[in-house]
């Protein structure tokens, strides 16, 4: 069973049960997702964290962590706003893409943030940066179950 029908049935099985917060993973030879649920119906969701574990889990190269974090920026075109590669950390083995112009909402601006690891560990969160208090913080992710189930096909994808 593909992982993007595991998670489409983990979904379903919890829509109906309505326990939230809740956190839940799925596998498969490829990969691990864990997504850290803060509401969920029968047409979208809501999310404070997704991570994507590429297995099997080998150190990743700073030459294939930037060049992973680039096929995501190509792939993932369909958020509320554009991914851009903000910093390669080849010293730490992290690739940061944040959203290349993020949402203004009041006195804040809201955008994603994926972070990569040199042990193949993707996450990917949202976060509202205060103007006033100059502090961020995680706003939950909204999603339609069509465009996670997208963009789970394309994080993948792009882990070659």
């Amino acid at each position: 069973m593909s992982l993007s029908k595991k998670i489409a049935d983990a979904l379903d099985e919890n829509t109906r049960a309505y326990v939230m917060p809740w956190t839940v993973a799925v596998e498969d030879a490829r990969g691990r997702l864990t997504l850290r649920l803060t509401a969920l119906d029968s047409v979208g969701l809501a999310f404070t964290s997704l991570e994507y574990a590429v297995l099997p889990r080998a150190e990743w190269t700073p030459e294939s962590l930037a060049a992973w974090g680039q096929r995501i920026t190509n792939k993932v075109v369909y958020l509320m706003e554009p991914l851009k590669v903000l910093e390669v950390d080849a010293g730490g083995g992290l690739v940061q893409l944040r959203s290349q112009s993020p949402t203004p909402k009041v006195d804040q601006r809201n955008y994603y943030e994926i972070r990569l690891h040199r042990d193949g560990m993707l996450t990917m969160e949202r976060f509202a940066f205060d103007e006033a208090a100059r502090t961020r913080s995680i706003v939950p992710c909204q999603l339609t179950r069509e465009v996670l189930d997208r963009l789970i096909g394309d994080l993948r994808a792009a882990a070659v």
